[in-house]
């Protein structure tokens, strides 16, 4: 894993998906549910296509990689401030959109980042803006981010 410094231009798009976060609200149970009833049409188009999830519902390319390649990508982007926020921006406007839950893994990224760098007031501002959104979810690493969240308080 390579330690890449974040630029400034990595920390202004960072700044926008915080502020586009804080500014949105969150969505209900009831949103939610109705944006992800979409999702059948992505199942269909599966089932009809032979096409994989990421495929069907056109996700990040990078999601289509065979394991190997994949991984190989993901120590690539490990540290990458810009890349891990893009990921998140991408993500976050999708689950917006269609009711899509993002996976957690980048966000935490993003909090790894910012602590190695010492931005302790960015890693609680992001983490504030994430957990009002997106406060659980199945799996271990969202509640992570809320414990990492309340740790900063």
């Amino acid at each position: 894993m390579s330690e890449t410094k974040a630029s400034e231009v990595d920390y202004d798009a960072l700044l926008v998906l915080i502020e586009c976060m804080e500014q949105m609200p969150p969505l209900s149970r009831q949103e939610i549910a109705d944006l992800s009833a979409n999702q059948h049409a992505v199942v269909e188009r599966m089932v009809a296509a032979g096409e994989i999830w990421n495929q069907a519902s056109s996700g990040p390319a990078f999601l289509s990689l065979d394991e190997g390649e994949f991984r190989n990508h993901l120590k690539a982007i490990d540290n990458d401030l810009g890349e891990q926020t893009a990921i998140v921006a991408e993500s976050f406007a999708r689950y917006l959109k269609v009711g899509e839950v993002p996976a957690p893994y980048y966000p935490w990224r993003i909090a790894i980042i910012l602590r190695r760098e010492k931005r302790p007031e960015l890693e609680k501002r992001f983490l504030a803006a994430w957990c009002q959104h997106l406060p659980g979810g199945n799996g271990a690493r969202y509640g992570q981010l809320v414990d990492r969240f309340r740790k900063l308080g």
